[in-house]
């Protein structure tokens, strides 16, 4: 019996050992981070039901990870990718184990949380550019838009799906402290599988200081139009998506539709079937030629979702609302992740992945700070309904009105065709701005 009909297209990389082994540490890893979502978010409005706190919460998430990925997209670069990757692990593991043990003394306060948050992400800055930047190495250039699919897929299934129904139970049965926990464990198991990948040798490059790596880095971006602009569609985006809905999504099950951990786990599973029905399409059929255009229009559906949140009648329709969001929020940074390992120099990859990080997340602690004291003096609903009105103005214009955005595609068609033919295979897809 032929491979074709053993296998199923779409998981044709997981025969690569070492990416197999990256993609079960990642789908283990991000169960946790499901359970995490939910016990974060109740064990935080059981300490303070506010908006604030959870915007306080939210910014020592954030900007550690903004503040440190521009050296660690460096040190990405400089030092081997799998052991920064079982190093942010152990950290991580540490971080969120203590914070389950505090939870189950009854021995939490904000500021603990505050800081145990900031420690986990610290490890999180350090695992991200590593990891992106392992993958082309790891994978061969034309199974790279699968491969994105199927890490997208084990995130989609276990932090989006599995994840919050599981967290949303066990925070209803045994507290959020026994959640924390059983996050916590993800991250050994995830980190003992990280051991056994193989050693990969860093690209040849010339010996320089780590703030000229960065210099370096920064350089390579403001070259890019379709890069520089797509950055700051994204910082936008997140800037009206991320506060409402991971700050006042929790608030409106909780008060304004008198819900429960449970209620919330439900609303973001149907989350994880978008995103698992998106990454399993894009692992099968792969992308399309248009790539930009597809990535701008779900970046807006994404951003449109706020929107349609705050008119929400019930907890089943943010869970349709949710499942249409996080479905496009996948669908595009499938997109957007193999764009760059397609388009940026392997030496270059992870200060440019980490930048990316930086730029599209730099409005994320402002999203923060300003929706918690916002919403308590206009209201949850108002709120959202601003924000989402904004972001999709914002990305949508950004795209109609940026040359380097609408023509990318035509470009890229073009290159492709010439280099099908033998003739510049040294063109890189670089539009003026």
């Amino acid at each position: 019996m032929s491979d074709a009909w053993t296998r199923p297209r779409f998981l044709a990389p997981l025969a690569i050992r070492d990416f197999a082994l990256i993609w079960a540490a990642t789908a283990i890893s991000r169960l946790g981070d499901g359970l995490y979502l939910v016990a974060i978010a109740w064990q935080t409005y059981a300490i303070s039901n506010v908006p604030t706190a959870m915007s306080i919460v939210g910014i020592a998430t954030t900007l550690p990870q903004l503040v440190l990925l521009l050296f660690s997209g460096a040190l990405s670069d400089r030092l081997p990718r799998r052991r920064l990757m079982v190093s942010a692990d152990a950290l991580r593991a540490v971080a969120i184990g203590t914070l389950g043990a505090l939870a189950l003394a009854d021995a939490l306060s904000l500021a603990v949380i505050v800081g145990l948050v900031a420690v986990y992400a610290v490890g999180t800055s350090l695992f991200q550019p590593a990891s992106i930047s392992l993958l082309p190495q790891v994978v061969p250039a034309e199974r790279r838009a699968q491969a994105n699919g199927l890490m997208r897929l084990a995130g989609a299934l276990a932090v989006r799906l599995v994840g919050p129904a599981l967290g949303g139970g066990i925070v209803g049965a045994f507290g959020a402290g026994t959640a924390f926990l059983a996050d916590a464990a993800t991250f050994v198991v995830s980190l003992s599988l990280l051991l056994m990948v193989s050693a990969y040798p860093l690209p040849d490059r010339a010996a320089k200081s780590l703030l000229a790596d960065v210099r370096e880095g920064l350089g390579f971006v403001r070259r890019q139009g379709w890069l520089t602009t797509s950055l700051v569609a994204a910082s936008i985006g997140l800037l009206c998506y991320e506060g409402p809905t991971a700050i006042l999504l929790p608030f409106l099950i909780k008060n304004h539709f008198d819900g429960h951990a449970a209620d919330l786990g439900l609303v973001l599973s149907a989350g994880g079937a978008g995103a698992v029905l998106a990454a399993l399409l894009i692992s099968h059929f792969g992308l399309p030629q248009r790539r930009m255009g597809l990535m701008y229009l779900l970046w807006t559906v994404l951003a449109s979702s706020v929107l349609l949140y705050a008119v929400a009648g019930s907890i089943w329709q943010l869970a349709v609302v949710c499942f249409l969001a996080i479905g496009a929020m996948i669908g595009g940074d499938v997109i957007w992740t193999t764009l760059l390992q397609d388009h940026v120099p392997h030496e270059l990859l992870g200060r440019v992945a980490s930048l990316d990080t930086v730029v599209s997340f730099s409005l994320v602690p402002l999203s923060m700070a300003l929706t918690g004291p916002i919403a308590a003096a206009a209201g949850a609903r108002p709120t959202m309904l601003v924000a989402g009105t904004v972001g999709v103005s914002c990305v949508a214009g950004l795209f109609l009105t940026r040359p380097s955005l609408r023509h990318f595609d035509v470009r890229r068609a073009d290159i492709g065709d010439l280099q099908d033919r033998g003739v510049g295979q040294t063109l890189s897809v670089t539009p003026e701005r």
